[in-house]
């Protein structure tokens, strides 16, 4: 008998209430409030993006060389950033973007993003830096040959700026196997509750990975989007 009521109130929930981005949204955001209160110890914070990326390179990596892996390039502004900050000459810096934008739309809780915005009409970014590699094409289709040519020996640091919650969250479980103790992953576009925020929570959950929060953006228009943590 409690089964069946069980099930009437399910059918007459899946009829009444709307199929809706911005109630997912909502429902999503005690989510990340959680997450606040699990990872409130003292980390750092900082205002911009940057800050974040010179603490973690010169306090935690310390510039030793790294294996860099940035997922979403668009005009590589923070893979060029990176390869100055991290002058050693065994680091490798790898770009990974289909250069034609996003694959699919990016839902907000005020707008949506539409498929193809951030495109460079297939134009890869310029750099001098020889360690410095792009490479083209949707994650789904690049990364594992990718994985199978290279082997990871340095510090791996990963840079999540895909936006959606399929690129974010293919990334992280087809590197599960390099994602070791003192790996280092940003997200930057953490605060986006449905895509990299739930990305994370859902690999961590799936994979049984626990990791300790290194900083946060955070000022009154930057709510914690730009974060980075290192796995323990």
């Amino acid at each position: 008998m409690k089964k069946k009521i069980q099930n009437v109130f399910k059918k007459f929930l899946i009829s009444a209430l709307p199929s809706s981005e911005r109630a997912r949204y909502l429902a999503y955001l005690p989510k990340l409030r959680e997450w606040q209160s699990e990872h409130i110890e003292d980390h750092k914070i900082f205002k911009k993006r940057y800050g974040l990326y010179e603490y973690v390179n010169s306090e935690i990596i310390k510039e030793v060389p790294i294996d860099y892996l940035e997922f979403g390039v668009y005009k590589g502004r923070s893979i060029k950033y990176w390869s100055e900050k991290n002058g050693n000459p065994g680091s490798k810096f790898y770009g990974f973007d289909t250069f034609e934008g996003l694959p699919e739309k990016w839902p907000g809780f005020i707008s949506t993003i539409d498929k193809n915005h951030f495109s460079t009409d297939g134009i890869l970014p310029h750099t001098e830096d020889k360690r410095v590699s792009f490479i083209k094409g949707l994650f789904q289709e690049t990364l594992k040959s990718f994985i199978s040519d290279n082997q990871f020996h340095k510090r791996l640091v990963i840079n999540m700026d895909a936006d959606l919650y399929s690129s974010t969250l293919y990334v992280l479980t087809n590197l599960d196997e390099f994602i070791v103790p003192g790996t280092i992953i940003f997200f930057d576009e953490f605060s986006s509750v449905l895509s990299e925020f739930r990305a994370l929570e859902d690999y961590t959950g799936s994979y049984l990975r626990k990791y300790r929060l290194l900083g946060a953006t955070k000022t009154p228009n930057d709510f914690y989007s730009h974060i980075a943590i290192e796995i323990v």
